[in-house]
């Protein structure tokens, strides 16, 4: 079932430079091999197999353990030879199974966004189901906090990226 989903306009103006699909695509994998330089909560991640052939054509994937403090978190990674990123967290102590997808989308020349979509392995709600105002409460926050990390993941990317172009990160 999906969660959540929302994009974000990568090619915004004012940049120094100009970033291209093929730096984007290098950014997006940099995030999927090192969370802790994009997320301040991650404390650490390991790469627990080797990278291999994904599921899809020209894709990888690996293992990867993620370490929020004492609290670790065992995610498939598959990278697209297009740059999509897809993590498959199995769910554990009563969390469901749940699936983070990064689409990079380029529908003009140029103009890159990247969709954002939260997968769950639970049952869609009954129809007619009302959930209780703090059920909803909570379902709200819980989009805000998505959001705002993959907006900090998207500006980390970008300031990596305009850095290495302009040299300022030397």
């Amino acid at each position: 079932m999906k969660f959540h989903e929302h994009i974000i306009r990568v090619t915004v103006p004012g940049l120094p430079c100009e970033i291209t699909r093929e730096e984007l695509v290098a950014g997006v994998a940099d995030f999927a091999r090192r969370p802790e330089h994009y997320l301040e909560e991650v404390t650490k991640s390991v790469i627990t197999s080797e990278e291999g052939r994904g599921s899809e054509p020209g894709s990888t994937s690996f293992e990867r353990d993620i370490y929020f403090g004492p609290h670790v978190f065992h995610e498939k990674i598959q990278l697209g030879a297009d740059g999509n990123y897809t993590s498959r967290f199995d769910g554990m102590k009563g969390r469901p199974a749940s699936d983070f997808t990064m689409q990079i989308e380029e529908p003009e020349p140029g103009e890159l966004f990247i969709r954002f979509m939260y997968f769950e392995d639970r049952p869609e709600d009954p129809a007619g189901t009302v959930k209780s105002p703090h059920e909803q409460q909570l379902e709200y926050l819980r989009r805000l906090a998505y959001e705002s990390k993959d907006q900090s993941v998207v500006a980390q990317i970008l300031s990596d990226l305009v850095d290495k172009k302009t040299g300022a990160g030397r």
